[in-house]
């Protein structure tokens, strides 16, 4: 399963990467709502938790549909400039349509796919949607009655659960981060004034491929999508709180948005790295070494002589472990003595789970 976005005949002009505020507050309320997916933020997510009022926190709960697996379009930018203020980007909201808000809030708060229909003209539409949304979840059928029943109520509500956000956590979040998020926008602009379409695309993430027949990047991701850039808008916007996701929506009627993690100081692991670092130690010879290895500092003739492996036998495992960037050597003198990095083999279980989850 994968991301395909085609590429023939786009334009470098048509990819415009900006920040949004807006799109940062998605990413946090996402990581609130479904933290384990999360656990490089653990410590922000405590704060946050523990600085917010139970009654925001009652509000975020109830609309979590809207920022759960199916990210709503809404909190993404939908038409230009990037860059725009908070309070900007809600006045979007506020004056979108109000057949065209409910529609796309509809498709959020379902989170799968299902016929929408005309909720507002059409009662047997907006029965057949709550019916739709009560069979995935409780909370997802209440909050599909609050919509239908009175969508400007239920925008409203929304604006003033977002702006609770900013004035108790948001505000200062965002002013630590936005000088980052803007740093990265102008590298990315670098790259796409310098690369093909494809690469610059592909170079958002490291499980991204650029593809020559025809010219398309494909997104490694649990999703199946296919979309033609030709002649359409494609918003570039990065997220410090979105990692490990990156989310790509192709909606009718709005730019395409690529939202992308920036990643942090470390490097960027592709899944096949991670992959050889599990095949790696899944070998028992190397796993029964990695026992010694990690215990103490230890000479390849030491290891021999306590496994009863020959030397060169010891010497191209620990080769396939320095390989995989899991080992550290050091000369002592004449000796030259070995351990496991004891610090890239704990990464290595976030490794994975950042993996799965891109």
């Amino acid at each position: 399963m994968s991301v395909v976005l085609t590429v023939q005949g786009a334009r470098a002009a048509d990819l415009v990467a900006g920040v949004s505020p807006l799109a940062e507050l998605l990413a946090c309320l996402h990581s609130i709502a479904e933290p384990e997916h999360h656990f490089e933020v653990r410590p922000w997510l405590t704060r946050v938790r523990a600085d917010t009022s139970a009654a925001l926190h009652s509000r975020l709960k109830t609309y979590a549909p809207l920022w759960a697996r199916r990210r709503c379009r809404l909190l993404l930018p939908f038409e230009l400039p990037l860059g725009r203020t908070f309070e900007d980007e809600l006045g979007r909201i506020e004056q979108l349509p109000v057949d065209r808000f409910a529609a796309t809030a509809a498709e959020a708060i379902h989170g799968g796919f299902v016929e929408i229909g005309d909720l507002l003209g059409d009662a047997a539409a907006r029965e057949a949607y709550v019916g739709a949304c009560e069979r995935r979840s409780f909370a997802r059928g209440e909050l599909a009655r609050h919509l239908v029943g009175d969508p400007e109520a239920f925008r409203a509500d929304l604006l003033d659960v977002l702006r609770a956000c900013a004035d108790e956590f948001f505000a200062d979040e965002w002013a630590r981060v936005s000088h980052r998020l803007e740093s990265e926008c102008a590298t990315v602009r670098a790259r796409v004034s310098a690369l093909p379409v494809a690469e610059a695309l592909a170079s958002l993430s490291p499980n991204a491929a650029a593809r020559q027949d025809p010219p398309s990047v494909v997104f490694d991701k649990l999703q199946s999508l296919h979309a033609d850039l030709r002649g359409r808008r494609c918003l570039l916007v990065p997220s410090v709180h979105a990692r490990p996701h990156l989310i790509v929506k192709v909606d009718p009627g709005f730019p395409v948005v690529v939202h992308f993690p920036v990643e942090g100081d470390g490097a960027r692991d592709t899944l096949a790295q991670v992959r050889l670092r599990l095949a790696i130690l899944a070998d028992p010879a190397r796993l029964s070494l990695c026992r010694h290895l990690v215990n103490e500092p230890i000479t390849t003739s030491d290891l021999a002589a306590r496994t009863g492996m020959t030397v060169p036998q010891v010497s191209r495992h620990l080769g396939r472990l320095r390989e995989a960037g899991l080992l550290v050597s050091r000369r002592d003198g004449r000796m030259i003595q070995h351990r496991l990095d004891l610090q890239r083999l704990m990464q290595l279980g976030v490794d994975v789970l950042t993996t799965i989850m891109r």
